[in-house]
């Protein structure tokens, strides 16, 4: 678990804390230090705050699947069989293999041109893998 905020600026502020009351009526000493443990204390609060927006900006976001578009493939006869056999290989790549390679045009053609019962067959085999894997 990472801390919400680190120790460095805590630790500066404190310091100069110290440093202020043990100056007592030396104001030479004590303003500055004074000064050095608020701006400690204030880059304590906002350190976290600007990790947590770098974070954010970090995160790569997938494009959303839109339902209408698998739909579609399922119904799109053999162009759509062909997104459908891609887009289970994205999955695969993105689940737990990512060196697989790309399949040939001949291997896609083949699972296109296979009789509607036998490509609901492959889906579900697939399907039911790439589920055991997740």
């Amino acid at each position: 678990m990472k801390a919400p905020i680190g120790w460095w600026w805590p630790l500066v502020a404190g310091v100069a804390l110290v440093v202020t009351f043990v100056a007592g009526p030396r104001y030479s000493v004590a303003v500055p230090a004074a000064t050095v443990a608020v701006i400690a204390a204030a880059l304590a609060f906002i350190e976290p705050l600007r990790q947590r927006r770098t974070e954010r900006a970090r995160r790569v976001y997938a494009p959303p699947v839109h339902v209408g578009s698998v739909r579609e493939a399922f119904a799109g006869g053999e162009p759509g069989r062909e997104d459908i056999v891609l887009t289970l290989d994205l999955l695969e790549r993105r689940i737990d293999r990512p060196d697989l390679p790309a399949r040939t045009g001949p291997e896609i053609t083949a699972l296109v041109r296979q009789p509607p019962e036998a490509f609901r067959r492959y889906l579900a085999a697939r399907l039911d893998d790439l589920e055991r894997r997740s």
